[in-house]
C-alpha cells in the first residue's frame, strides 16, 4: 500500500494470525521443555543429596548449603519455563516501510524469551539493496534487504508470502528513482 511518497508493507492478517500462533506454539513448547528439564535436574540433584543426608544421620551445614546452591539452577530454569509458558509473541502489522530517505524495519519479538529481540531499525535509502531470495519448503521466497556500514553486513529479511504488496514492487520501489 503507498501513501503519499512511502511505500508500507502490511503482514497479511491471515497469514500474520497464522505465524503467531506458530511462534505461540514454539515458545509454548521451550516452556514445557525448560520446565521438564528443570524437574529432572532437580531429582538428579535432591535424591543423591537426600540419601547422603539420610546415610551420615547427621546434618553437615556445607552438604545442605551444596544442596540449596545446585537447586538454583533447576529453580531458575522452573522460573524461565514459566515465563516462557507466558509469552505471546506478536509480529508487527508493518514489514518494512520504504520511503524517499529511509527504510524503516518495526521490532519483533522472537519465540524464546532468551533469545534478545529483534530492534526496531532505520537505515538509509542510499546504500541499501533488495533483492527477492528463493526459499526451500512452503515459504515460497523472502526479501533481504543488505546495507553495508562502517564494514560490517546487516540483514534484514521478510517472507514474501506474509506481506500483502507484490515482492517486485517492494523491490522496485527501493531501487527506483528517489529524491533525498
Amino acid at each position: 500500500m503507498t501513501t503519499g511518497a512511502a511505500l508500507v508493507v502490511r503482514y497479511d492478517e491471515a497469514r500474520r494470525a497464522s505465524a503467531e500462533t506458530t511462534l505461540h506454539k514454539l515458545a509454548r513448547g521451550q516452556g514445557i521443555s525448560m520446565l521438564a528439564l528443570g524437574v529432572l535436574l532437580g531429582l538428579l540433584i535432591v535424591v543423591p543429596f537426600g540419601a547422603a543426608l539420610i546415610e551420615t544421620n547427621d546434618t553437615d551445614v556445607v552438604l545442605i548449603l551444596a544442596a540449596i546452591a545446585l537447586l538454583l539452577v533447576p529453580i531458575t530454569l522452573g522460573v524461565l519455563g514459566v515465563r516462557q509458558l507466558r509469552r505471546q509473541p506478536r509480529l508487527p502489522e508493518i514489514a518494512v516501510t520504504i520511503t524517499s530517505t529511509a527504510v524503516t524495519f518495526p521490532a519483533m519479538d522472537r519465540p524464546s524469551g532468551l533469545a534478545p529481540r529483534i530492534r526496531a531499525e532505520e537505515w538509509a535509502r542510499d546504500g541499501t539493496s533488495a533483492s527477492i531470495i528463493p526459499a526451500s519448503g512452503l515459504q515460497g521466497s523472502r526479501i533481504e534487504f543488505t546495507r553495508q556500514d562502517a564494514g560490517k553486513r546487516r540483514r534484514r529479511s521478510i517472507a514474501t508470502g506474509n506481506v500483502d504488496v507484490d515482492p517486485r514492487v517492494i523491490v522496485d520501489a527501493l531501487r527506483g528513482p528517489h529524491t533525498p
